[in-house]
């Protein structure tokens, strides 16, 4: 009797898993995004497929240095976007510098900061990082026909002085490539 008992309670207990391993939530689900670095007429682009289709985030034009080439810059930079999306920490995007050199990082949380191990792209000294996010959005927005409103319920916006960009919903609404 009591064998059966406690066979019946561990079938519920498994059907009651099995459920909720196979039910992901729709959010989730939807947030399954791949960077991925490749070439299209002639220039090296960080792309990233979304659950809508794939979006061109950067065209990579010009060399950084004679090492830093625009296909290993693309392959690098897209390769860090997948990292920091795979390890559950690209929430934000913002501007900083590190080593004295401007750049866009990962920020975790609203209002965080730009460490080094977070950098994502590394500009030439004379560059405004934030003009380039700005333009990023910018482009991105004006294609779409929307008109950027830079508070805290948009996909890009001001904290504390600082420009940021909220990386879901920014690739929820920006349009996608044909």
């Amino acid at each position: 009797m009591k064998l059966k008992l406690l066979a019946g309670i561990l079938t519920s207990v498994g059907l009651i898993l099995g459920n909720a391993i196979a039910f992901v939530p729709e959010s989730e689900a939807s947030s399954k995004n791949t960077y991925y670095c490749a070439q299209l007429q002639g220039t090296w682009n960080t792309f990233v497929n979304t659950p809508r289709g794939r979006v061109k985030l950067v065209g990579w034009e010009t060399k950084f240095s004679e090492e830093w080439t625009p296909q290993k810059r693309c392959v690098e930079v897209s390769g860090r976007f997948q990292n920091f999306l795979e390890s559950g920490t690209l929430k934000y995007i913002r501007t900083g510098v590190v080593n004295n050199l401007p750049v866009i990082c990962v920020a975790q949380i609203r209002g965080g900061g730009c460490p080094e191990q977070n950098v994502l792209i590394t500009f030439k000294p004379e560059t405004d990082p934030e003009k380039v996010l700005i333009q990023l959005v910018d482009f991105r927005r004006s294609v779409s026909g929307q008109t950027i409103v830079l508070n805290e319920n948009d996909a890009a916006f001001y904290s504390q002085g600082e420009f940021y960009v909220d990386v879901q919903k920014f690739l929820e609404n920006i349009p996608i490539e044909e």
